[in-house]
């Protein structure tokens, strides 16, 4: 029999690799199906409800700003608290909140709905995704995790097609179109129930025989766990009971740099993006769209064609290239669009595609480089600052968007979005590092540099190849 350990990093896909894939993309698969719904619903709860723009402005943006809350205070939890407990609760709020909706009297019932909603959102982004990236070996880590954004558009993508066949039910349709989130939560609820806690966490805290007793269970005999003890170890001191964690101890032990990268790029990513897809029909019927409402369900479906290319390069282009392309062509397109307010349908729909393809393609790095760059003992904080950022950023844009365009019409949004663009491509440029090769414990620089501030300088210097800036 075979008895050779292998790190954790480098083990065989099991079984168990795809079931933490599957129930890790629950959470994504549902924020973009609340957070797309509302998109096909805004025109009728605008009618029915008596909105206006700003009210308009402010329920699209309602569970982004949540989210906002969500990231920045169940991220450090999250490091302090572990993983596994707040996997499950967070759903529940999807499908609680998700049948309330129905009954939403006014605009500020559900402007406060979806804000709740939004909070289990941006909880959801930081232990899902680090329960995901501690669990994985170093060559799924990239594609499943960049997989959580395809699932994301899946959703976004889901709840447009739904939308789209509820819109002739007639009055109300729209209280069914936001409850219909309530199916995919419960479901996905049901299979996160007995997901084990994170081995990394529970030795960060000094839990070694139950770290132990989760790697054998699902991990098998095979699975080198004094390799991960030792890895544990060199990162940050074991202590009893709750791990020191916060915004302040990222930057106490050097990660600033590397949060300031990760919340830029995010923001300068989802700020146009989700201003964009929320008001997407009205936007294409203000270019001359004909069907802007079917033309949109066309035109998102390229955002899940968009991640899949970027979940299937994200190894083989790597993490830099990938992000750098995708900013430069997202950003021409919406130029684009702004530039030719009286091109033809054709083409509008064509920019809008390749928008849609190509900023999809580089959200695959969303829940990838917050997770790999920051350590165990941070992963939750730095994921979590990074998603509550990211958040204020899409929420800003969502709540400005018609704002802006019912003042000073559909280019001028278009051309914020695409300055947007070009900020992220410019700081990406200086500031994006190379990890696709790297363990787990490299790539946050825990390994080499242990308690010692992190140089990210040197890591993230453009043009060095991996090995090197390490």
């Amino acid at each position: 029999m075979d008895t050779r350990k292998v790190p954790l990093d480098d083990l065989p896909t099991s079984r168990f690799h795809r079931k933490v894939a599957v129930v890790a993309a629950g959470g994504p698969f549902c924020d973009g199906y609340l957070l797309g719904i509302i998109a096909v619903a805004l025109p009728a709860i605008s009618s029915d409800l008596g909105t206006g723009a700003l009210g308009e402005g402010l329920i699209g943006a309602s569970a982004l700003m949540g989210m906002f809350v969500g990231g920045l205070v169940f991220g450090p939890l999250t490091d302090r608290l572990g993983r596994s407990g707040m996997y499950t609760m967070n759903l529940l709020v999807f499908v609680v909140c998700s049948a309330l909706q129905f009954f939403a009297g006014d605009a500020v019932s559900l402007f406060l709905i979806r804000f709740v909603m939004g909070i289990a959102l941006g909880a959801d982004y930081p232990i899902a995704t680090a329960l995901a990236t501690e669990f994985l070996p170093r060559r799924l880590r990239g594609p499943v995790l960049a997989s959580l954004v395809l699932v994301l558009w899946v959703g976004f993508t889901a709840s447009y097609a739904v939308g789209y066949l509820m819109d002739g039910l007639g009055d109300g349709a729209w209280r069914w179109m936001l409850a219909s989130a309530a199916v995919p939560s419960l479901v996905f609820l049901l299979l996160r129930l007995g997901t084990p806690e994170s081995p990394r966490w529970l030795l960060s805290v000094g839990r070694t025989d139950e770290a132990r007793a989760v790697v054998t269970e699902h991990l098998g005999p095979s699975a080198d766990f004094d390799a991960l003890v030792a890895e544990t170890r060199t990162a940050t001191p074991v202590r009893k009971g709750l791990p020191l964690s916060g915004i302040g101890e990222l930057f106490r032990r050097g990660y600033g740099p590397m949060l300031v990268f990760c919340s830029v790029f995010w923001v300068c990513q989802v700020a146009p993006s989700f201003a964009v897809k929320t008001f997407q029909p009205q936007l294409l019927t203000s270019l001359g769209v004909h069907d802007a409402l079917g033309a949109s369900v066309l035109v998102q479906s390229f955002a899940i064609v968009g991640t899949a290319l970027g979940m299937l390069v994200i190894n083989s282009l790597g993490r830099r290239t990938l992000l750098l392309a995708s900013m430069t062509v997202f950003t021409a397109a919406l130029l684009g669009l702004g530039i030719n307010p009286w091109a033809t349908g054709g083409l509008v729909i064509t920019l809008f595609i390749v928008f849609n393809l190509a900023e999809a393609a580089g959200s695959a790095l969303q829940f990838v480089y917050p997770n790999e760059l920051f350590p165990t003992e941070l992963r939750g904080t730095g994921m979590g600052v990074a998603t509550a950022v990211s958040r204020i950023g899409s929420a800003a844009g969502t709540f400005l968007l018609p704002l802006t365009t019912d003042r000073w019409g559909t280019s001028a949004g278009l051309y914020i979005a695409a300055g947007i663009g070009m900020l992220g491509l410019a700081v990406s440029w200086r500031m994006a590092p190379e990890t696709h090769r790297l363990s787990l414990a490299r790539a946050s620089g825990a390994e080499e540099r242990g308690h010692a501030p992190r140089q990210p300088a040197e890591h993230t210097r453009p043009g060095r190849p991996a090995q090197e800036q390490l």
